[in-house]
């Protein structure tokens, strides 16, 4: 590995901006090791300086979660977030090496989406409880890209002339065909979509946007 690779960080995985060229999951799939496959790719950009969207980096923070907390990702999920949230009708798909997906291939209900919604639009706490470090919801829901790209640690940021000020912005996460989770935490507003769309996935955003938005606000 070149002293270049060797310079990126979690974080550079998170904000997607490692750096690494992504040739799109049709070219890493039928790789025998997904992660070799990842960390095999050229640096197209000094770590931090460019924010391109990457399956293979999500899929680098599951490995990396894995043999940080030596439990599969799909079962320190099940013990610290989709257990204490009655989350048990999912699908979780496994690369060939037993790593769990990390950048697509999950799939679970409507209503269970609409929990982690609510678990970060209450800053964490779910049933009294805090799940997830309220440290961790504040950044990771903060404008982290390093272009005019609106996007934190895995969310995308929703800015528009609606926007009043930071915390009045909305958060979302955003899945293949146009799957949605969205929050709001000055409207103390979660919405979730869930569609197969083919053409304009972003259809829904624009939805959330002109309806659910406006709605909030009267």
């Amino acid at each position: 590995m070149d002293s270049t690779k060797k310079n990126i960080t979690i974080r550079h995985l998170l904000t997607m901006s490692s750096g690494l060229k992504w040739p799109g999951n049709e070219a890493m799939i039928p790789s025998k090791n997904w992660v070799r496959f990842v960390l095999e790719q050229p640096v197209e950009s000094e770590p931090g300086n460019d924010m391109k969207y990457s399956c293979g980096n999500s899929h680098l923070l599951s490995a990396i979660l894995q043999k940080a907390t030596q439990m599969n990702t799909v079962d320190f999920a099940k013990k610290n977030l989709f257990g204490p949230l009655g989350i048990e009708d999912f699908k979780w798909y496994q690369d060939a090496h037993g790593i769990a997906i990390g950048g697509f291939s999950m799939a679970m209900k409507t209503e269970d989406m609409l929990k982690f919604g609510l678990l970060y639009l209450h800053n964490g706490k779910w049933n009294s409880k805090q799940l997830v470090p309220a440290e961790w919801i504040d950044k990771s829901t903060r404008n982290l890209a390093v272009e005019e790209t609106s996007y934190g640690y895995h969310w995308w940021i929703l800015r528009d002339k609606n926007t009043l000020s930071e915390e009045d912005k909305t958060f979302y996460a955003m899945g293949m065909g146009g799957q949605y989770i969205f929050v709001n935490k000055q409207r103390q507003l979660a919405a979730v979509f869930t569609s197969n769309l083919t053409d304009d996935v972003s259809s829904p955003i624009h939805y959330y946007k002109n309806y659910i938005l406006k709605l909030r606000e009267g």
